[in-house]
């Protein structure tokens, strides 16, 4: 179902506002908004809400791959592909216009959730709201402004000039207007300054909750936006320099003494893994797991009643692995022998997104680091395929373009499946005839994600000492994250934003929200023109005005009394 901002605003006039005094019930036996926001429990209900809908929407929306747009699906670092030299086009950017859906689904979905959080931040200052102490309100209100400003952040850096909305609109409006790019941020700043002052210290919040931390975080990145590199910087420091916090650099958690015998599974097992592997274990995404470097995460826990989808759903988990990678399992030898699926470390990628040559290769081989950088070791990315039939007279031989069936295929095999996707050992819940009665999962990984890393803290600050001219604080910053990864260092002189660029493609790939980074520094036509197939094989020729989304033209025209004025180029 469509939402748009007046239809949110009816919705609210439905369930919060009458004329007519006669009916003018108090409901005691079902939830509404004025028996829910009455005291901290209902609140931190409310704030649950949020969360969800921010797990659904950029984690879990059904089984496609279309549900990680944001991701850098046909922008730089993946996209569909049929064939060998066939790249399907999502974004259609030499076309894209006002009709496009996923700008509409993306503008409606923030609207909505900054929505939800204009309802809770307001209802918190009623006098219906009873509170404990002041401190348990304004932590309240804290976390809701934070989550306001993650979601505003996405509007600024996206579509640029946006209605600034902070009011719960009870009844309908039609006169929406733009208001400045930068005044968008402005309130980013406000709302994150007040929630850095009365939300709890990372140690003192529960997982799948943003702290203190987080809003730090991000208004790093919103100074940076605002020209403001001092105080970005000093944002970013305060993160990096917080005690609770630190890179991980030594094994950890669950997966740390794992041993595998290698992708041919033959042959006695043998120790597997790095930290940069470790990091995307299941069962050690949070704090409570002894990962000190994440700072705030996404969950999913299928034995927990809303954790998501019961195992037997197809819709509600994170599917990762499914999506992206090739489906070597399922390719047959020249003998006609099926290969089979197995389970531990392997996944099951159906195909539907493949890698491209500047996330699969061209990134690697800077600085001659393609044997040295752990985050192209064999652990974290997965590049050469076998026969795992013992019925194939193949068996344990890589597969190559000689002992395929099908030669064509051999592309397929080429594509490399970033091992961060995969579960090391899944929980088995189904089969099929394809995978010889091997249990597996269907692609879903049944562990939690990062939305903020203390790694891209790292690359904030670098961004921002780049733009104050402190070029060697900024390469020292760049350095930490890559002697993490056993790469080789980079000098001052070399440090740009493409620089930067790369380094976040290495270290937070699927992790950073890549359409938001690359709209935010403008860069976004460049990279397509630079590093997207379709576009490259098209030769398109994109303007600048693609560095921002068009407004969806439903929203001009539903805002029937108003000026919201569309971005240029876009009709």
């Amino acid at each position: 179902m469509r939402r748009y901002i007046f239809l949110i605003m009816c919705i609210s006039l439905a369930v919060t506002s009458c004329d007519n005094d006669i009916l003018n019930e108090t409901p005691k036996d079902f939830l509404t908004p004025e028996n829910s926001y009455t005291n901290k429990a209902g609140f931190d209900a409310a704030l649950a809400d949020v969360y969800k809908t921010i797990r659904d929407d950029f984690y879990a929306d059904g089984v496609s791959w279309k549900g990680y747009d944001l991701f850098g699906v046909d922008i730089d670092l993946c996209g569909p592909r049929s064939s060998e030299d066939n790249w399907t086009e999502y974004f259609f950017w030499n076309t894209l216009n006002a009709d496009n859906s996923t700008s509409e689904k993306w503008w409606n979905r923030f609207y909505g959730m900054i929505y939800q959080c204009n309802a809770i931040i307001n209802r918190a200052q009623q006098p219906e709201a009873k509170w404990n102490s002041e401190a348990d309100k304004d932590e309240v209100i804290g976390e809701a402004k934070f989550l306001r400003a993650f979601c505003y952040r996405f509007l600024a850096n996206m579509w640029g000039n946006v209605p600034i909305v902070t009011e719960e609109t009870t009844r309908p409006k039609f006169n929406y207007t733009n208001s400045k790019q930068e005044d968008v941020y402005k309130l980013c700043k406000e709302d994150l300054e007040y929630a850095i002052q009365y939300m709890p210290d990372i140690d003192n919040q529960i997982g799948g909750r943003a702290s203190k931390v987080a809003a730090q975080h991000l208004l790093s990145e919103i100074l940076i936006c605002l020209n403001d590199y001092k105080g970005a910087i000093a944002q970013a420091s305060a993160v990096i320099n917080n005690p609770a916090m630190s890179l991980m650099t030594e094994r950890f958690g669950v997966y740390k003494n794992f041993k595998f015998n290698g992708w041919d599974y033959r042959g006695p097992q043998q120790d597997w893994g790095d930290v940069y592997w470790d990091l995307f274990r299941e069962g050690n995404f949070n704090r409570t797991d002894g990962n000190k470097e994440c700072i705030w995460n996404v969950q999913f826990d299928p034995d927990i009643p809303g954790g998501g989808s019961q195992a037997n759903e197809w819709t509600g988990w994170f599917s990762f692995e499914r999506f992206f990678g090739t489906p070597w399992w399922r390719l047959k030898d020249k003998d006609g022998v099926s290969n089979w699926l197995k389970d531990t470390l392997s996944g099951r990628p159906i195909e539907q997104i493949s890698i491209t040559e500047y996330a699969a290769n061209q990134i690697w081989k800077y600085k001659n680091d393609w044997n040295n950088d752990i985050r192209n070791s064999t652990y974290n990315i997965h590049r050469d395929y076998y026969w795992t039939n013992p019925s194939s007279r193949f068996y344990g031989q890589k597969m190559t373009k000689e002992n395929l069936g099908d030669p064509s295929d051999y592309f397929r095999i080429q594509q490399p499946i970033f091992v961060k996707f995969v579960t090391a050992i899944h929980h088995g819940k189904y089969g099929t005839d394809a995978s010889s009665g091997e249990k597996h999962d269907i692609g879903r990984i049944y562990k939690d994600w990062y939305i903020m890393r203390l790694a891209e803290t790292y690359l904030l600050r670098a961004e921002a000492y780049l733009k104050a001219g402190d070029k060697d604080s900024a390469a020292k910053d760049i350095n930490t994250i890559r002697a993490r990864a056993h790469a080789t260092p980079v000098t001052p002189d070399e440090v740009t934003l493409d620089l930067i660029l790369d380094e976040r493609a290495r270290e937070l790939f699927f992790e950073d929200f890549r359409l938001n980074t690359l709209m935010r520094m403008n860069k976004l036509s460049e990279y397509l023109m630079k590093y997207n197939p379709c576009v490259k094989k098209n030769g398109y020729k994109l303007d600048n005005h693609i560095n921002k989304l068009p407004i969806p033209n439903r929203e001009i025209e539903a805002n029937s009394e108003g000026g919201l004025i569309q971005n240029d180029g876009y009709k």
